[in-house]
């Protein structure tokens, strides 16, 4: 399988499948590797960026985790520096959001912790909000509907933002 090709209509059957056949699974989760891939594949370049890059496409990644990061630093840097960059990143979390909620002693072990996603969405230091975050604690029991509506919450504005800001 040709891994530099994009999931399109014409190749999505099994698309999945064959990636991770080619890439196998690792045991812990690291955002920062795969954010670096996709910078590196549609920019050349996963390093720090400080000045505007533009593009005539826009990219818009899903990106979606059931377990929280190893890597916060090289996550950070990754959504600072990819800001100058035309590049959304949507994170859908597949868990239940503990947003606002405390659990305490024994049953604390069994509780997703992805406060760092949803702090994501509010991280300083970049050139445009370009992140989004939700939750989904049973993604099947989601419309249609109502999941275009979330994925596409902050996209729009990002779009208008990242012209403005002559990115695309």
């Amino acid at each position: 399988m040709d891994l530099s090709r994009e999931l399109t209509i014409d190749n999505f059957n099994g698309f999945v499948n064959k990636l991770i056949k080619s890439h196998p699974l690792e045991g812990s989760t690291y955002y920062g590797k795969a954010m670096k891939m996709i910078r590196q594949h549609y920019f050349g370049s996963a390093s720090k960026r400080n000045k505007p890059l533009s593009n005539d496409v826009p990219i818009y990644v899903m990106f979606v985790t059931d377990g929280a990061t190893f890597d916060e630093q090289e996550t950070i840097h990754h959504i600072q520096s990819s800001s100058f960059e035309p590049l959304f990143w949507q994170i859908m979390e597949i868990g239940k959001s503990n947003k606002g909620t405390k659990k305490r002693g024994f049953l604390r072990a069994f509780q997703s912790d992805f406060s760092f996603l949803e702090e994501l969405d509010n991280l300083s230091g970049r050139y445009i909000d370009n992140a989004d975050f939700f939750s989904a604690e049973d993604p099947q029991s989601i419309s249609d509907n109502e999941l275009y509506d979330l994925l596409m919450q902050e996209y729009p504005e990002w779009v208008k933002a990242a012209t403005a800001k002559g990115l695309i």
